[in-house]
């Protein structure tokens, strides 16, 4: 007795498969949530990456991060801006650290951007 399957020897074989794999910066990110609702933002602090409007967003004053978020992240990034049109030459005052780290906000400056920060909490 014989026993055998019939069909087409070229289905029959397993084709390899492929991984893809995407990594995403901190920059991304930070763009991804650059729009915060005034509502969710606590009077007392900086809740994450973004970047807030002083005045409607955020209170002038001065605040503090413990430093990086941790993990892959290991930088701190800060800056005051005069104007919120990403153009380089409306930052006031900014700073990329890996520890605790202070910023006093003004009354006059536009808006603050963060991006890989714990929370900011405000200290005066």
């Amino acid at each position: 007795m014989l026993i055998g399957l019939t069909g087409n020897p070229n289905t029959d074989k397993a084709s390899p498969s492929s991984t893809v794999t995407t990594t995403a910066t901190a920059t991304q990110i930070a763009a991804a949530n650059s729009q915060p609702s005034a509502g969710k933002v606590p009077s007392d602090g900086i809740p994450g990456d973004g970047t807030y409007v002083v005045g409607s967003d955020i209170k002038p004053g001065t605040y503090r991060s413990e430093g990086p978020q941790g993990g892959l992240v290991t930088s701190c990034y800060w800056a005051r801006l005069s104007s919120t049109s990403g153009e380089a030459k409306d930052i006031i005052a900014n700073d990329d650290t890996s520890g605790q780290t202070t910023v006093t906000i003004a009354a006059t400056d536009k808006a603050f951007t963060t991006t890989g920060c714990k929370a900011w909490k405000k200290t005066g």
